[in-house]
């Protein structure tokens, strides 16, 4: 057995193990995921974490930074506008047009010497990748059946992740000797070239059918007459209040309360990070035995975790369980918000489906600063705040159970889990 033919196999062990066993066409749809994933992760390890340190040392003001992080969140409060214009568009066009734009947008950043050109590119960023989410959501659907769609889209997202920890040093690093007018550019040219390979899914849309969603009042009318799926909105927003309303108050904990070095901080980010990569193998598999509503209400209970660990921690020891939670809850949301959605939705409307909740997401994501700080405001002390974030995640929790969702079916189950454990060279694997 020659060399290639080795790395070929072991590959498709690997494939196998994390994914299940496809059928080829599912096989090479996750493979090109795959190779975009693992682009568009140079593209998020290069930019997005950096963007607001660059604004500062360009001199952005703490308001203008505040401002930042609250208008990210613009995007996904009008994700449903995406669906109105959908109605006579492709639904690849549409994502590829929106993750291009964006993107590039990023190449003049090789110009860009100040802090509010860089804001208002980063804002465009978001405002257009949020804008193809409900699109994004439908391709899922059409491109991986329900019973492997949760391992394969963990397999996925699990080289993304990957990619991520081991380039963000490498962009820190660049970033200081070489500045953002360098690394911010060859971030958005492997943020472009993950937009190619996605243009490599060839999805038969056939002919396009009529939408039925012309208007808001359309979507607004789901959300009436499907009170299940209203339900599972209220529980997803209680789930983000909860989840948002104490994150500004961490690093007061960390800083102040804890006297944290920077070292000391690292150590967590580093076991959330870790958390982060391994549980898209618990959450795949959960999803496709149980469904992502469950995932969602598992992340929503685990998230309990980080406010009791802020609000009684007295030592770097006492937080590690909060940055396990948070690992495992960002994992999570992701495949979890899509799976749900797609799980509760009716099945031609999966995109107004993931619009409305996208939607839902920007709203709290905005208001829930504001309810922060008015609590503030009103004299309750930090301890309270973190009090409050539990018990709304808490009654959360509560709202997803009455939630009902069709459980996946799994047929070809038994026979997977037999292709998962077995060593690759002791049988035949037909060559795809």
């Amino acid at each position: 057995m020659n060399r290639t033919e080795l790395l070929r196999r072991s590959g498709m062990w690997i494939e196998t193990a994390l994914a299940g066993s496809l059928p080829p066409p599912v096989r090479r749809f996750m493979r090109i995921e795959l190779s975009m994933s693992l682009a568009y992760g140079v593209f998020y390890a290069s930019i997005i974490p950096f963007t607001p340190v660059v604004m500062r040392r360009l001199g952005a003001s703490v308001d203008m930074l505040a401002l930042y992080s609250s208008l990210v969140y613009i995007g996904s409060v009008f994700t449903s506008f995406s669906v109105v214009l959908m109605r006579r568009r492709r639904t690849i066009n549409l994502i590829v047009f929106c993750w291009l734009l964006g993107r590039s947008l990023f190449l003049l950043t090789a110009f860009i010497a100040g802090a509010i050109p860089l804001m208002v590119i980063g804002i465009l960023l978001m405002v257009l990748e949020e804008f193809a989410v409900p699109a994004y959501t439908r391709v899922i659907q059409k491109i991986y059946p329900e019973t492997g769609r949760g391992k394969a889209m963990s397999a996925v997202r699990l080289g993304m992740v990957a990619v991520i920890l081991l380039v963000t040093p490498l962009a820190g690093w660049a970033l200081d000797y070489a500045g953002h007018q360098v690394l911010f550019p060859i971030g958005a040219l492997f943020g472009i070239l993950a937009t190619y390979f996605f243009m490599r899914i060839d999805l038969d849309e056939g002919q396009l059918p009529p939408r039925e969603t012309k208007t808001f009042a359309d979507l607004w009318q789901i959300v009436r007459t499907d009170g299940n799926f209203a339900v599972y909105l209220f529980g997803n927003t209680l789930f983000g209040l909860g989840g948002l309303l104490a994150w500004p108050l961490h690093p007061i904990v960390q800083v102040d309360r804890l006297q944290l070095s920077y070292s000391e901080i690292g150590f967590l980010g580093l076991i959330e990070s870790l958390t982060w990569l391994l549980s898209y193998l618990v959450w795949g598999r959960m999803i496709d035995r149980r469904g992502g509503l469950s995932v969602v209400r598992a992340i929503t209970a685990i998230s309990i975790v980080t406010p009791l660990s802020y609000m009684t921690a007295q030592s770097l020891w006492m937080l590690i369980p909060s940055a396990v939670a948070r690992g495992m809850g960002m994992a999570g949301f992701e495949l979890g918000r899509i799976n749900a959605g797609i799980q509760l939705a009716d099945p031609d409307r999966v995109t107004e489906y993931a619009a409305i909740q996208s939607t839902v997401v920007g709203l709290r994501g905005l208001l829930t600063p504001v309810v922060m700080v008015g609590l503030l405001r009103l004299g309750v002390p930090h301890n309270g705040i973190f009090l409050i974030s539990a018990v709304v995640l808490a009654l959360g929790w509560v709202s997803f159970g009455w939630v009902k969702a069709p459980l996946p079916t799994d047929e070809g189950f038994g026979e997977r889990r037999k292709l998962r454990y077995r060593w690759p060279f002791r049988r035949r694997i037909t060559r795809l």
